[in-house]
């Protein structure tokens, strides 16, 4: 049962060594050692002799499929989970991570946003070819391409339970849009991009938490649901926890290994607005006294950290996690002095959400749960780093393989899979990504684009964000501090010597540069323009529509309007 707020079933102090940023590597290898103190249940599995699994890098013959926790972390600053030498407390984090066969993906990127992300994840595809290059407004018709199989429906193929929880934004203009015509058999969440923590009113006026009940069902099985005054990161723990007991008490053993379980996690934290219940503040006033918002970031944090260590007791509890992998991923960079300025921190990184710097594209991204090792993933007998380039895009086929399922093929995919990497760091299957395009809301303009090549980064015209870093973690001042001047031809920089984008080399390494713009150039030989935010016999949304909870965000198009709505 999901406790009440401020309480927790996943157990920690939260006590850390603060010398190294993977300071708990040492002391899981002779399990509970130094002065990391961890879960009791967990550190019980921690200390157990090696499972017994599938640990081949070829897949033929493989039938095990695990359950797969997917969670995403929104507008998470890449710099503040508990073990990157935080102030902020992230012990259930920090502790997965500390765990045997743990991964955390060093070099690991998403896109300047959120849709673009999204997108990304759940297509295998780089938004550049999706046409959601920007977030999506609620009143827009784009979305996810319909024809596009996503990650839910590739996982379905493979006979997996699925489900959805928390926030969507991939579009909802019309019922083939929203989560359950996507491959999911339930949703319990939000369709727009952001709205109040507590009364669930989207920032464009309409009440958006609804509980989509049944697959590619539509209104008949739609309920909106009334959680105003509860806080959506312990309302998308509790459905996390009722959807993990339903299918536990559902399934048998065998029936559980037959159809296994695929749970996406989905939080609104620590996107804005700044709130979260005040005894999670509270505990950071002597941290940040004369800074409230980094306290309230803080406690937001805290609270998201608290929800994962609690599903992850109800995997447990329901005995379902001997045999989970869990992937956890942020869709951008903290906001610092772009987009919604919050009280995230990037640093050292430059810039945040909403540009093409480092801060707003590389991001916290890791593996972990006992699986991993059954898959043959991370044998080496406890936690690493993976150096390798790995793109949000790579998801989807890297989840192809493990699953031993073979993605649709009426699309090219960008991403690729990241299988042998992540068994053997030598082995490298990208070297480069597509960083990306962003968009500047206030002048309505488009920058970028970015790309990055081994060790190389190019961006192209100006990198759409101020040319700024965050200071948090140094307890300098709260407000941003401004870089070098960015010119607007090529910035060119050495991620290996200066990641924090300091030193333009495009004028040292004209070759490098040229080489760099001639890939720019194929990517955008097959560039997608922004989808419309209406289309012929689907005009923007004329607004929210009259239910029992006042204005209600629905879809709209195509009769969608004529809906049946339960209370």
């Amino acid at each position: 049962m999901y406790l009440k707020s401020g309480s927790t079933l996943f157990k920690a102090d939260g006590s850390n060594d603060r010398n190294s940023v993977f300071h708990f590597m040492s002391a899981m290898r002779s399990c509970f050692g130094s002065r990391v103190s961890f879960t009791l249940l967990l550190g019980a599995l921690w200390c157990s002799k090696s499972l017994a699994g599938s640990h081949v890098g070829d897949k033929s013959g493989r039938t095990y499929k695990p359950h797969i926790l997917l969670v995403v972390m929104d507008d998470l600053g890449s710099n503040d989970l508990g073990f990157h030498q935080s102030n902020i407390s992230t012990p259930h984090c920090d502790s997965l991570l500390g765990m045997n066969g743990a991964i955390y993906l060093d070099n690991y990127y998403v896109l300047p946003s959120c849709s673009p992300t999204r997108s990304a994840l759940f297509s295998g595809r780089y938004p550049l070819h999706t046409g959601i290059h920007h977030w999506l407004p609620a009143s827009s018709t784009a979305g996810l391409p319909l024809e596009d199989e996503t990650i839910a429906d590739m996982l379905h193929r493979a006979n997996y339970t699925t489900h959805a929880i928390g926030k969507w934004h991939l579009g909802f203009s019309q019922w083939e849009q929203t989560p359950t015509f996507r491959g999911f058999d339930s949703f319990y969440g939000f369709y727009s991009g952001g709205e109040d923590y507590f009364s669930h009113v989207a920032a464009s006026q309409g009440y958006d938490m609804r509980h989509d009940q049944h697959p590619r069902c539509g209104p008949e099985c739609t309920r909106i649901v009334n959680e105003t005054g509860n806080y959506s990161t312990h309302v998308f723990t509790r459905e996390a926890i009722r959807v993990i007991e339903e299918y536990s008490s559902s399934m048998t053993i065998e029936n559980r290994q037959n159809r296994p379980l695929f749970l996406y996690l989905a939080f609104q934290a620590v996107h804005n607005p700044d709130q979260v219940p005040e005894h999670y503040k509270e505990q950071y006033s002597s941290s940040w006294p004369d800074n409230p918002r980094r306290q309230t970031y803080a406690g937001m944090l805290t609270a998201a950290d608290e929800g994962i260590g609690n599903v992850a007791h109800a995997l447990q509890t329901a005995g379902l996690w001997d045999d989970t992998l869990l992937i956890f991923t942020t869709d951008n960079g903290g906001p610092t002095a772009t987009c919604a300025v919050q009280g995230s921190s990037n640093y050292p990184k430059r810039g945040g959400k909403c540009s093409v710097w480092e801060g707003g594209t590389r991001g916290d991204g890791f593996v972990s749960g006992l699986a991993v090792e059954k898959l043959g993933l991370n044998t080496d007998g406890g936690p690493r780093r993976l150096p390798n380039l790995f793109h949000v895009v790579d998801w989807l086929p890297t989840l192809a393989d493990i699953v031993n399922v073979v993605p649709a093929a009426n699309k090219p995919l960008d991403g690729k899979s990241q299988w042998l990497a992540l068994m053997d760091d030598k082995v490298s299957v990208r070297d480069e990504v597509f960083v990306g395009y962003t968009h500047n809301d206030e002048t309505n303009e488009w920058y970028g684009p970015a790309l990055r090549y081994q060790n190389w980064k190019l961006v192209q015209g100006s990198s759409g964000g101020p040319d700024q870093y965050d200071q948090h973690a140094r307890g300098n001042p709260d407000d941003p501090q401004e870089g070098g001047i960015a010119n607007t031809t090529y910035l060119l920089y050495d991620l290996e010597t200066d990641r924090e984008e300091l030193q333009n080399l495009a004028t040292l390494y004209p070759n490098v540069v040229e080489k760099l713009r001639q890939k720019l150039q194929e990517y955008q030989q097959t560039y997608t323009p922004p989808q419309p935010s209406s289309t012929v016999g689907c005009p923007s949304c004329p607004g929210p529509v009259k239910t029992f909870m006042g204005p209600t965000w629905m879809p709209w198009c195509k009769g969608s309007s004529q809906i049946v709505v339960y209370e």
